[in-house]
């Protein structure tokens, strides 16, 4: 693919210091462009995806949000998938990395997924475009070696730890995509949460009991707790199926 030419700014009709001709069109407004940059690029692309979600995001309409050419990118990222890929490395760049406590590791491990979640709240899109993808950027490996370090630090077998990994971020990742995705109504009308869980209670509660015991006797338990519930209740059972691995003191 070839680089589209850059435009250059149109060349000044008066010398330097005269004021323009009132009877002269002014030209057009362009939006100016900042140097391109990896970093440019990569800040344009996050945005784009804030914005528009994971359907929304394509070389095109980047080009259009950088007020660039296509081509242009190309000089710097090769295709969409490098481009997904230096996303993910810039996000989690910004996990914090502590120094790893074996003391602590369960903590440890809960908190680094709790603050993978809000990285992939703060960029709805993102959950969605790590299905089927393995981050491989300089930043993701970091990342990678303290989570593994954390789990060994618990004496967890290396067998579990290898496994361990790929089954908490595909939880974080599974939990925050259904959270950028939002709750759908049976019936395709448009209502709030809080209303659409009240009238599940209500219809719950409604089913005969002699058929029904368990979802009528448990209706209320069933429609409380919200995402931070269940986040945390779905980590702790993870955390405490991995501490049963490691031996016992």
């Amino acid at each position: 693919m070839s680089a589209e030419p850059d435009r250059e700014a149109p060349e000044p009709t008066t010398e330097p210091g005269i004021p323009e001709p009132p009877w002269l069109k002014p030209p057009r407004a362009t939006r100016a462009r900042a140097p391109l940059s990896r970093d440019v690029i990569v800040d344009a692309a996050l945005r784009l995806l804030d914005r528009e979600g994971a359907s929304g995001l394509s070389m095109r309409r980047l080009a259009d949000e950088l007020g660039s050419g296509a081509g242009a990118i190309y000089w710097h990222v090769a295709n969409k998938e490098q481009l997904i890929q230096l996303m993910f490395d810039r996000v989690i760049g910004d996990l914090p990395l502590p120094d790893v406590d074996p003391s602590r590791w369960q903590e440890q491990i809960k908190q680094a997924a709790r603050d993978a979640r809000d990285a992939m709240t703060d960029h709805p899109g993102l959950a969605e475009l790590s299905f089927g993808r393995i981050p491989l950027g300089p930043n993701a490996v970091r990342y990678f070696e303290w989570h593994l370090s954390v789990l060994r630090a618990g004496g967890l077998p290396d067998r579990v730890v290898a496994l361990a990994g790929d089954l908490i971020h595909l939880y974080v990742d599974s939990f925050s995509f259904e959270e950028c995705v939002g709750m759908s109504t049976p019936s395709g009308e448009e209502s709030s949460v809080a209303d659409f869980i009240g009238e599940l209670r209500t219809y719950f509660a409604s089913l005969p009991v002699d058929r029904f015991p368990n979802i009528t006797g448990l209706a209320d338990e069933l429609t409380t707790g919200g995402s931070d519930v269940r986040f945390e209740f779905g980590l702790d059972i993870l955390v405490a199926g991995l501490a049963a691995h490691a031996p016992k003191s």
